[in-house]
């Protein structure tokens, strides 16, 4: 009588998914299909906010990210822990993040596996507590590292961070391609939205001080509007977050406006972006989905992650959220739009997405 095989080592990965964020969601999925192409067989968990939906969606195993005795089990039966992608190590949005993902990393290690950063943005880590122990955990428990762009690799040298090997790469999102063309024309049909019209898009966030450039902004799309001849779009990344953002601006505003607040999946998502003469945007992959279609970009700056990425792939178009007056969003869009170099921005998307291949070669050999 022959023995039963044990179980196969899986893979248990860390993020900020289950909350509703497109852009989080685009990450997962990039990271379940590389890990797919890497083994089709191995064993995927994910941790969720929304453990039921996520296994849903990504037909994988999933664990509530506060059920520490699920947690334990998961981190037991598995070879390989991915932290990320995303800014998981940062303080601004709340010290217990940083914390929680600290504890993973080191929870996993303890259990047995090999630990890998994967596809990471770092920081800001502001407390100087924060930083000596995240650089503590990271150098004591991190097998590797792979970054989304040099500004991590800055933030982790200046935290003392010298333990783990680190990979500059890229954004894990990048190698997601839109949804059919017909699908995309579908979606906004039954938004209001003319699928050939000129649209000018705006992907905002609330923000401390948010408030006080909400006349701004509202403003420049009316201005774009009326004299440029674009009819503004407010799309949700976050579909729990971002319409407070966008309600707040378009209750100032006398143009017409489209809202596209639904739970997108990110290919419809980077198919809405390709068809968007600029967009302007606070949320990070909101610039990631456009940047590969040649659309203009401008980022609105409330976190470094948005400037970090814009400098990454060569665009300066761009301003910190406190200095988002009418005149300075009206110059950044007209500008952006009149240089007309999507080409350019294109060809350094493509090294990008050649870079974010350091991410496989990573993911294969921890796999391996």
């Amino acid at each position: 009588m022959s023995r039963p095989t044990k179980e196969k080592k899986g893979v248990l990965v860390c993020g900020a998914y289950g909350l509703g964020n497109s852009g989080d969601e685009a990450i997962l999925e990039a990271v379940l299909s590389q890990i797919r192409e890497t083994d089709s067989s191995v064993p995927i968990t994910v941790i969720s906010r929304d453990p039921r939906r996520t296994a849903e969606l990504h037909k994988v195993r999933s664990v509530w990210s506060f059920n520490v005795f699920g947690l334990i089990r998961a981190f037991r039966r598995s070879g390989l822990f991915l932290s990320g992608g995303g800014s998981l190590i940062q303080d601004v949005t709340s010290r217990r993040s940083l914390l929680y993902y600290l504890w993973t990393i080191r929870q996993a290690k303890r259990s047995g596996c090999s630990v890998v950063m994967y596809g990471c943005g770092i920081g800001p880590v502001n407390y100087p507590s924060d930083r000596r122990l995240a650089a503590r955990i990271i150098n004591k428990y991190v097998d590797a590292i792979t970054l989304r762009e040099d500004g991590s690799l800055e933030e982790l040298k200046s935290m003392g961070v010298t333990g783990p090997e680190i990979f500059l790469a890229a954004d894990p999102a990048l190698t997601l391609t839109p949804a059919p063309a017909e699908s995309i024309d579908s979606t906004l049909l039954k938004a209001g939205t003319d699928p050939s019209g000129n649209y000018v898009c705006f992907a905002l966030r609330p923000w401390p001080g948010f408030s006080e450039r909400a006349a701004d902004i509202a403003a420049a799309a009316d201005e774009l509007y009326f004299t440029d001849g674009l009819t503004p779009v407010f799309l949700s990344i976050d579909r729990i977050k971002d319409g407070a953002a966008a309600a707040e601006v378009t209750r100032r505003m006398k143009a017409p406006y489209r809202l596209l607040d639904g739970s997108y999946e990110a290919g419809t998502v980077i198919g809405i972006m390709s068809r968007m003469r600029a967009v302007v945007s606070m949320r990070l992959h909101a610039l990631i989905f456009a940047a590969g279609h040649g659309v203009p970009l401008i980022g609105v700056v409330y976190d470094p992650k948005v400037s970090a990425f814009l400098r990454y792939i060569g665009r300066e178009y761009y301003t910190e959220l406190e200095n988002a007056s009418c005149a300075r969003l009206l110059e950044l869009v007209r500008g952006c739009i009149a240089e007309n170099s999507g080409s350019t921005q294109r060809l350094a998307v493509e090294k990008l997405r050649d870079m974010e291949k350091v991410n496989r070669d990573v993911l294969k050999k921890y796999m391996s």
